[in-house]
């Protein structure tokens, strides 16, 4: 009896073509421009989302069966969205009907073709597909898909006008950076800002050292300090803060240890509005922070000059 009602809930339908899928990669770009857009704008009067900072990533098999997909994807809503920032409490399940509906309520700093991109990007890799996508006139976006020809699921995202993220501002101290043989070894190769202090006067390096240097800096938007380099009075203030009870990163120079303080940093930030972070250059910080500031920048989080936070 469970699996023939399970059955008749699953709507057959005949798979249209695939047009939705090619929209929502070409609208990418697009995506990422208008959030970084409103990421850059102050939020003003509202309520702020309240999200723990890091649940688990979600990365399933293919599923085999419409059962079997859409109890993975259901399952999993939380911790999918939650990549984006939104907490459990916008997202609302009703298994009664056919297909099942999640009504998911987006922050108003989150793009709404974000979150069509990342629900399109989820169903593909549990093996499901897109049927189709479309906007209504109220502003909703509604998304159908399943797996083979069986609908299992849509999905109805809303704008929330006076809702935001629980977000904030990180600056990231990486301290005696080195000059490694490629940009893409090291902390040079982060794309997120990060201010690199030299521990060591730019004398002690050779030109060529010091013109890749200056080059990577340039390329990731980082701020590069030290003796010789840069404002004398940006690196003072930086340089009072190391003095004073900075908060060190790598303790533990082990990847996951340097990656549990990312997150509480950023929790940190969520409170405050902003943070500072100490660590130092080497494999172990470069592993950390190449697995976390992505994700903290899908979850809205932004990476700016650690002198920009100072009092």
């Amino acid at each position: 009896m469970a699996a023939a009602r399970r059955a008749q809930r699953l709507v057959r339908r005949r798979r249209p073509p695939q047009w939705h899928l090619l929209l929502s990669g070409s609208l990418l770009l697009i995506a990422v421009v208008v959030g970084v857009y409103l990421s850059t704008n102050d939020h003003g009067v509202g309520d702020v989302d309240l999200l723990s900072a890091n649940p688990a990533p979600v990365g399933p098999p293919h599923a085999v069966t419409a059962s079997q997909f859409a109890s993975r994807l259901h399952a999993d809503m939380d911790s999918l969205l939650a990549e984006l920032g939104i907490a459990g409490h916008l997202i609302e399940v009703d298994p009664s009907d056919s297909p099942v509906q999640i009504g998911v309520k987006v922050p108003r700093d989150l793009p709404l073709i974000s979150v069509n991109v990342h629900l399109t990007r989820a169903v593909e890799q549990l093996g499901g597909i897109i049927f189709e996508g479309r906007e209504t006139a109220d502003g909703r976006v509604h998304l159908q898909c399943g797996f083979d020809s069986m609908q299992t699921t849509q999905f109805t995202l809303r704008r929330l006008r006076t809702t935001a993220r629980r977000t904030g501002v990180l600056g990231l101290i990486v301290r005696d950076v080195a000059v490694p043989e490629r940009d893409e070894e090291s902390v040079w190769g982060v794309p997120q800002r990060l201010t690199l202090m030299l521990d060591r006067p730019a004398g002690g390096l050779s030109t060529e050292s010091w013109a890749r240097m200056r080059q990577w800096a340039l390329d990731g938007d980082h701020e590069l300090i030290g003796p010789e380099i840069g404002d004398p009075e940006t690196q003072q203030r930086l340089q009072s803060l190391l003095e004073q009870d900075p908060v060190v990163l790598d303790t533990e120079q082990q990847p996951s240890a340097i990656e549990r303080q990312l997150w509480a940093l950023a929790d940190r930030a969520a409170d405050d509005g902003h943070a500072i972070g100490v660590l130092r250059d080497h494999p172990a910080a470069h592993a950390a922070l190449e697995a976390v500031l992505p994700r903290l920048e899908m979850r809205g989080y932004r990476f700016v000059a650690a002198a920009s936070l100072l009092p």
